[in-house]
């Protein structure tokens, strides 16, 4: 089974066509699990998706509350606001199939603005990945504390452990870009918590940086080229 986490607070907007994305991959062995992180603008999720109320607590903890109770041995992620390409998910796990050695698998992404949608890339976002359960164990949740940057932490520390990442080269993931994004206008100061968070983990002595890993850093994370090629929608 994949196990599908959307967290979301006041995204009722975004809800039909994030839902209609995970049905689209025509994966029937999963589950959805809409974590309502203290949503106030009348959120009605169907009858289809486990729907779990919480206090609003961030999207971290919202994920988290995900992964404590999902089922599955496969765990995705997709933000209410973004969408899956059509068969994302039998894409990657077919991946993680054929590479039982690997955690996590990773296809290319996409940013829609308006009627502008950018080339295909790659960066730590996890709605453009698939991960085995054991990474969770073995990794990690998402860090509660941090309110941007927290993908990237997670990435990071998945490095850190030596996690086998597949990279699989078909979009997976639509990133919608609007004036709500939690990140918008952020990415500096998301960097700045991310490397934070990292000198703290290596001045505890949890991490050696001069260890040697199995994958260069700049590789595990993905290509960003594609981000700054635009093209129009209908076109694409």
């Amino acid at each position: 089974m994949i196990s599908i986490t959307i967290p979301v607070h006041n995204g009722a907007e975004f809800l039909h066509s994030a839902l209609a994305s995970v049905e689209a991959q025509h994966f029937a062995d999963r589950e959805v699990l809409l974590v309502d992180d203290g949503s106030t603008d009348g959120l009605q999720p169907p009858a289809s998706v486990r729907h779990l109320r919480q206090p609003h607590r961030g999207q971290s903890a919202a994920r988290n509350r995900g992964i404590r109770e999902s089922r599955g041995n496969f765990l995705a992620f997709l933000d209410i606001d973004d969408v899956w390409d059509p068969g994302h998910l039998s894409r990657l796990h077919a991946a993680l199939i054929v590479h039982p050695e690997a955690g996590i698998a990773q296809g290319r992404m996409r940013q829609l603005r308006g009627n502008r949608i950018s080339a295909a890339y790659r960066m730590p976002y996890i709605g453009s990945c698939l991960f085995r359960r054991d990474v969770f164990e073995t990794c990690g949740g998402f860090d509660e504390t941090m309110t941007l940057g927290e993908d990237h932490d997670l990435m990071y520390r998945c490095w850190e452990k030596d996690v086998v990442k597949i990279h699989v080269e078909e979009v997976s993931l639509i990133y919608r870009r609007h004036p709500g994004n939690t990140s918008r206008g952020k990415n500096v100061r998301s960097h700045m918590m991310v490397l934070k968070r990292r000198m703290e983990r290596i001045r505890s002595g949890l991490i050696d940086p001069a260890q040697k890993r199995r994958f260069q850093f700049r590789d595990y994370i993905g290509d960003i080229e594609g981000a700054s090629q635009w093209t129009n929608w209908s076109a694409s």
